[in-house]
């Protein structure tokens, strides 16, 4: 920043062709902290690393209107695949900042750079109109109405102009809609209610990479009349009442949808600002991508804005590769992904960014990271349909369903079928009063069954101290399976020799419970996959607990009773923790006709929000009706 004199005395200088304000970081990761023009001088070499991800996007932008304005827009389709190939020449754009350096000074006295300088009258005429400038920052209205709500304010302080810079950055490109507090005998009619800009509740999406790489891929054709002419500095608005279209998408990026004046101070801090409604846009019914300043915007199938409340998290990106797959044309995610087509390369990475506001206040800020070898990815568009179409069909669809899938080769190449199968063993129970936590201890049936032979027998050894060998030597098993055990003849000769293999396994599991904890039941009256549903901590359990839910979709993916061992070792000792027991008749008949079918009613036992019957003693294996459960 330098000091210039003026015809009133020293007047403090900012423009941005010369302030640096533009937080980077070198290949090497040193910070630095660069004008405008250093920024497009060494833009094949900077990245932009603000950690506010809205004043990473309106930098973007800012850049973009820069270099719109220099003229190096490309002519057509052609020209921007040659240019998104060969990367783009930012030396014209760095000379446009430099002879109109005075176009983008913060504090001229006449034209500052997206302020009103007509309003220098009325500080002058009402200095107590003035507010603080923290009433800039957005940021602190998260879960407060932004407008009304200025509680901040009360340990507001002058900030530097690199810092006001970012702030009427922000503001102007994501502003919210709401009441605004101020006076119309100051400002004028209709001047306290805020309309919201274009970005504001939608998601922009913009390449990342080096400045050059940004520019080189989001520096589209303008077809028709061009980019037009940008609108530094805020002109009169039209009569009273009168609302406005963007003219041109230069326009649009440049459109101020707020009267703003920063109040310099002698040392070129910025303490006090006046704000007030700016331009009113008028209700346009062009596709959203046709618009001027829209054409970075997601949107739905159906052309509508995605809004930001569509993604529930960072790792939430099923809407936005949708969105990819589907955007118009005309969008620049439509025109980025036809150029990387033709020219047989990845498309770049990208940032998505938004937020979501609620009567006055800003509920998120969301920040979304898309690598370029997911959006190249063919697949991308089957598979993210389909969980898209999962999400609208289950009414208890978890937030975020699917994304993590979206990540994974095997998913990305299943089968719808099995893609829907993935899907649904993701899905969180509704009702977490529905978990199994006890069950009342239930004897095997008195007959000449092999299985409640066998079953009957396991008690008499939990609870004999003659049989704890036999009991160590089936845990043994339990850990490391062997033919020369000595127990595998007290169990096998109990049973037939279609039955040896599950019956094994079976005793082993009990004899791992009883060791795991002794004071849990020895009879229990559940499946062990609906007993599962317990399993986990806090109000995460069953489906909803990240480990239980690994455990049993390990089980479900079994084929063999062997690969069945290890996971049902872990999910029983757990239930034993719990003071929880499997009802240890049914499992040895489920695991004795292990199949597709017993992996599907186990998949319902676990993830149907439904209790089962009262005294259900059918086994998955010999009753496949409680599927409706």
């Amino acid at each position: 920043m330098t000091a210039t004199a003026a015809t009133a005395g020293f007047r403090p200088s900012a423009s941005l062709a010369e302030l640096p304000f533009i937080e980077v970081a070198y290949p090497c990761g040193k910070p630095a902290l660069l004008s405008l023009v250093q920024v497009l001088e060494q833009g094949d070499r900077v990245r932009l690393v603000t950690t506010d991800p809205l004043l990473w996007a309106a930098t973007v932008r800012l850049l973009l209107a820069v270099t719109y304005a220099a003229g190096s827009a490309p002519s057509g389709k052609q020209q921007y695949r040659h240019q998104v190939l060969h990367g783009l020449d930012l030396e014209p754009a760095a000379r446009w900042v430099r002879a109109h350096a005075g176009d983008l000074d913060l504090f001229d006295p006449h034209k500052p750079l997206f302020q009103d300088g007509s309003l220098h009258a009325v500080a002058e005429e009402r200095p107590d109109a003035a507010i603080p400038v923290l009433y800039l920052d957005v940021t602190a209205a998260v879960r407060r109405p932004l407008l009304s709500d200025h509680r901040h304010l009360h340990a507001s302080v002058p900030v530097s102009a690199a810092r006001a810079a970012g702030l009427i950055l922000v503001q102007q490109m994501w502003c919210m809609s709401g009441r605004i507090t101020g006076s119309e005998s100051v400002y004028g009619k209709g001047s306290t209610f805020g309309s919201r800009s274009a970005a504001c509740g939608g998601l922009v999406i913009q390449p990342d990479g080096t400045v050059s790489q940004v520019l080189s891929w989001r520096l589209i054709p303008v077809l028709g009349r061009g980019p037009g002419t940008a609108h530094w500095t805020y002109t009169s608005r039209p009569a009273r009442g009168q609302r406005q279209a963007p003219p041109s998408e230069s326009g649009a990026l440049t459109w101020h949808h707020r009267r703003i004046l920063l109040l310099a101070q002698d040392e070129g801090t910025v303490a006090r600002v006046l704000f007030a409604q700016g331009r009113r846009t008028v209700k346009q019914t062009a596709p959203l991508t046709d618009r001027p300043g829209c054409r970075d915007l997601l949107t739905t199938e159906s052309g509508a804005p995605l809004p930001a409340m569509a993604v529930t998290g960072e790792e939430d990106t099923a809407p936005l590769l949708h969105s990819w797959w589907t955007a118009p044309a005309g969008s620049w995610a439509h025109t980025a992904r036809r150029a990387a087509e033709a020219l047989g390369c990845q498309p770049p990475d990208v940032r998505v960014t938004g937020l979501t506001a609620n009567h006055k206040k800003i509920d998120n800020v969301r920040h979304v990271f898309l690598p370029g070898s997911l959006l190249g990815d063919s697949r991308g568009k089957s598979a993210a349909a389909h969980v898209m179409n999962t999400r609208a069909q289950a009414a208890e669809a978890r937030p975020g369903l699917g994304s993590a899938h979206l990540h994974q080769e095997t998913f990305m190449r299943s089968s719808d079928t099995e893609r829907t199968t993935a899907l649904l063993d993701d899905l969180a129970p509704g009702d977490l009063g529905l978990f199994v936590t006890a069950d009342t201890p239930r004897r095997p049936a008195e007959t000449d069954d092999p299985v409640d032979v066998l079953t009957r027998k396991l008690g008499t050894w939990g609870r004999s101290h003659r049989t704890r060998a036999l009991m160590a030597d089936l845990a043994a098993w339990a850990a490391e399976p062997n033919p020369t055990n000595p127990a595998c003849a007290s169990v096998t000769r109990l049973v037939p020799e279609e039955l040896h293999e599950a019956a094994m396994l079976t005793a082993a599991l009990f004899a791992a419970h009883r060791r795991a904890a002794s004071s849990a039941p020895v009879y229990g009256n559940s499946p062990i996959a609906r007993l599962m549903r317990a399993g986990g901590t806090g109000r995460r359990r069953g489906p909803g607990h990240r480990a239980t839910r690994a455990s049993v979709t390990l089980v479900l993916d079994a084929q063999c009773l062997e690969d069945l061992r290890a996971p049902l070792l872990h999910l029983v000792r757990d239930a034993a923790r719990g003071g929880m027991t499997p009802d240890w008749t049914c499992l040895l008949h489920d695991l004795s006709s292990w199949g597709p079918a017993v992996r599907q009613a186990w998949r319902a036992q676990f993830y149907t929000a439904s209790p089962l019957p009262p005294g259900r003693e059918q086994p998955a294996s010999a009753d496949e009706g409680h599927l409706a459960a």
